[in-house]
């Protein structure tokens, strides 16, 4: 009969671990910091590229005449909102008379359709 023998890692053993799990900490930690640096100075540059479009934007518009609106009197507003409302009327929901059923017990009806579809379903399965 064999013995379980276990050996106790060695001192470098354990430092060599430490050390490899120190790496990766570091290597994973500098990659997301790189990462960070190059998602704020994308940020930037697209910040300074949006602020020179909107002074473009600033300037095209103050080359734009300016128009005058000219103002409904209360006659045409009364006949576009009368219009309006003649239009919504036509639309309003109509009442549907509510159907009485057949039977009281509808229930049983229901029940009775449903074991009909699983006796089909049984025969049909057993006709592959």
């Amino acid at each position: 009969m064999e013995t379980f023998h276990c050996e106790v890692p060695k001192m470098s053993q354990l430092l060599e671990g430490l050390y490899i799990t120190i790496l990766g900490i570091v290597v994973v930690f500098s990659v997301l910091a790189i990462l960070a640096i190059v998602m704020d100075l994308i940020g930037r540059t697209e910040r300074k590229l949006v602020e020179k479009e909107k002074k473009k934007e600033v300037e095209d518009k103050k080359v734009e005449p300016v128009k005058v609106e000219k103002k409904l009197d209360e006659k045409k507003i009364a006949i576009i909102t009368a219009a309006i409302l003649a239009y919504l009327r036509g639309k309003q929901p109509k009442e549907v008379p509510i159907k009485r059923k057949p039977s009281p017990n509808w229930w049983l009806s229901g029940l009775i359709t449903q074991m009909e579809e699983v006796e089909n379903f049984n025969y049909e399965i057993g006709k592959w």
